[in-house]
Order: C-alpha cells, then sequence, then structure tokens
C-alpha cells in the first residue's frame, strides 16, 4: 500500500487548497482496504476529491480508492470500479455505442464519489442508470440494488451510513457511436462556454433551491468577483469558486459562509452547500 506522508491538499482536491494532510494513503485492492478501516480511528475516503473542501486542521488519514479501477463490458452491461474515471468511463461507453452516460462526459469525479453524491447534469443523474452497488460494511462485501439507495437530488444513503463503495453496475442502451459523440461533444462545448475550467474549483458550491437557480441567486445578489483569500465566485459562473493561487479550505468555507448570508438576507432562501467539508 502506497503512504505519502504530510500530503498536499493540492494533490488530494480539484480546488488544489494550500496546507497538508498528515497521511494519505492508497489501497491497492479490497483487503488492505477493509484491513485500514479496521484499524484507523478517523479517517475519510475520497475519490478524485472533486466535490470536496478539506481543511489543513483535519487531523484523520486520507484514504484515496483511485487503484480499485477496474472495468468490464458484457453487451450493454458496465460494472466498474469506485476509484474509475466517470468522465473516462462515458467517453469508453460512447465509443462501444452505449447510451445512458453522456450527461456524465464532463463531470471530473470517479465513479465512487458519482454514486456517492447521485452527481447528475443537464436534469439527468447517476441513479437513472445504476442497477446495483457491491459496497464494504465493516468487513462485508454486500450487494445493493439501485432501490435501496435512497437516491435522491445529489444525495444517498451513503451520507447517512458508513458504507464504502466499491464497484457498480450501469445497463446501457443501445445506440449509434457517432451520435453519442456528437452529444458529447455539444455538451462539452457548453460547459466550456458556461464554466470557468481554467481556473480550480470543485464544481457548483450550491444546491439548487426549489424554485430558484443559485447560480442566478448569487449573480442577481452582485457577488460575482467577492473575494475572500485566494478564494473567489467565478466572474464566469457565480455558482463556482475558483482558486486564484493559493486559496486554503479556511478562506472557501469563510466565503461560502458570506454568500449563504446574503442571500437569506436579500431573498430570504437558505442556500444549502452541495460541496463537502472535511475538518
Amino acid at each position: 500500500m502506497k503512504t505519502v506522508n504530510n500530503a498536499l491538499i493540492r494533490d488530494i482536491t480539484s480546488y488544489k487548497l494550500s496546507g497538508k494532510v498528515k497521511k494519505l494513503l492508497f489501497p491497492s485492492n479490497i483487503e488492505e482496504l477493509r484491513d485500514l478501516l479496521k484499524n484507523t480511528l478517523k479517517y475519510k475516503i475520497v475519490g478524485f476529491g472533486t466535490n470536496l473542501i478539506i481543511s489543513e486542521n483535519y487531523d484523520g488519514v486520507i484514504i484515496k480508492l483511485s487503484d480499485l479501477n477496474e472495468v468490464s463490458f458484457d453487451e450493454n452491461i458496465v460494472r466498474v470500479g469506485c476509484g474509475y474515471s466517470l468522465s473516462k468511463l462515458s467517453m469508453e461507453c460512447a465509443k462501444r455505442g452505449l447510451s445512458g452516460l453522456e450527461f456524465a462526459c464532463g463531470i471530473p469525479g470517479s465513479i465512487g464519489g458519482a454514486v456517492y453524491m447521485n452527481a447528475g447534469a443537464y436534469g439527468k443523474s447517476i441513479s437513472d442508470v445504476l442497477t446495483r452497488v457491491w459496497v464494504l460494511d465493516g468487513s462485508l462485501i454486500k450487494e445493493l440494488n439501485v432501490n435501496e439507495l435512497d437516491f435522491d437530488y445529489r444525495d444517498s444513503i451513503f451520507k447517512k451510513k458508513n458504507y464504502v463503495v466499491l464497484e457498480a453496475e450501469f445497463i446501457l442502451n443501445y445506440k449509434n457511436s457517432d451520435l453519442i459523440l456528437n452529444e458529447i461533444k455539444g455538451i462539452m462545448a457548453m460547459r466550456s462556454e458556461k464554466q470557468p475550467l481554467d481556473l480550480p474549483s470543485a464544481g457548483s458550491v450550491f444546491r439548487n433551491p426549489e424554485g430558484y437557480s443559485a447560480g442566478r441567486l448569487v449573480e442577481k445578489a452582485g457577488l460575482k468577483g467577492m473575494r475572500i483569500g485566494d478564494a473567489e465566485v467565478s466572474m464566469k459562473h457565480a455558482n463556482f469558486i475558483v482558486n486564484k493561487g493559493e486559496a486554503s479550505a479556511e478562506d472557501v468555507i469563510e466565503l461560502i459562509s458570506e454568500i449563504k448570508k446574503i442571500i437569506k438576507d436579500k431573498y430570504d432562501v437558505l442556500l444549502e452547500t452541495e460541496q463537502e467539508i472535511v475538518r
């Protein structure tokens, strides 16, 4: 098992935040992961860190599952490890004429992270094509059907139970590969036009409140460009916070708090943070 002491947080999160964590571990298989969880008191399991704000004050161990990344195709059924790239899977399926994951082509997270938060875009979510998962529950591996996972908007049973997603299975539809790739090309162009892909971020900061767009509320309040330290509300998309250089987790957390307060005061709408804070 690979171990990195005093690991840079910028190497763990897509925000590329400043600071260090005391230990970063890479289990190479399920047995190593099982032993690690049994013998570690405080830990956080991460995939690609694309929805995380990790504070340098966090005193636990970070466990990264990027080595659990096997993938297999059986006609239109895909079984894939938690450490595999979601966007890469979307492209691999497209090349094989398998449709259903086009929406995920620009989502930069891992399969495990995507299942954990029911990642989605353009009105579609992982739960729409997921059929079952294999999870580690203590020392036991369990198989769970999609109907057992309590999926909701950016939510799932994994936020309530101490399950670790190991593998996921998707059943996709056959479609002409060129048509799928053209759709993906359009989605990627749209993302590039609307999102600040040139700067480190962790995607959408806030969930869309019922009947509102979080980004439009933040923009309407005149908060584009608002900055604390090197954390800034994106000038391109108001529901993104970007790292302009050496932003810390505390910069991002404080900026989120200020935005929520202003939106509550101005519009009496309580914004919920979509990103997860580890501290």
